[in-house]
């Protein structure tokens, strides 16, 4: 069994899961740029009762501007990193930003999702299948 470790900036905040990734994703979606201040979010999707955190991140809810599902984007209330986010459909589910992890190593993204929202400036890669939403 792995164990993967991570946390925020400051340290405040900290984690580990155990449970192999469900899913890694890149997500082009408009509130993931702006959350990530990034031109995507790398999206490491894991079984929620894997996750054990240490300190209490604050939460703010967001409403996908173009699926319509809530989600609650986790972050360091002292040094503003964003750690999680969970989708209120998917509840089993949380979602790891991948630059939080201590060690990302062997975490390659399978998939794009809001594709039709990159950037410009982003080559498809034939090892990702795209969706120009959500993935189904």
């Amino acid at each position: 069994m792995t164990v993967r470790t991570g946390h925020c900036l400051c340290g405040a905040i900290s984690y580990e899961f155990t449970a192999a990734p469900d899913l890694v994703v890149l997500c082009h979606c408009g509130d993931c740029q702006r959350h990530s201040g990034s031109a995507f979010s790398v999206n490491v999707l894991i079984a929620a009762d894997s996750l054990k955190v240490v300190g209490t991140p604050r939460s703010y809810q967001t409403v996908g501007t173009e699926n319509g599902q809530l989600r609650d984007r986790l972050f360091c209330g002292d040094c503003g990193t964003p750690i999680f986010t969970t989708m209120r459909e998917r509840p089993e589910l949380v979602i790891v930003k991948a630059g939080t992890l201590d060690d990302p190593q062997g975490l390659k993204p399978s998939a794009e999702v809001w594709w039709r929202r990159a950037q410009d400036w982003i080559e498809p890669s034939p090892d990702r299948v795209r969706f120009d939403g959500d993935a189904k």
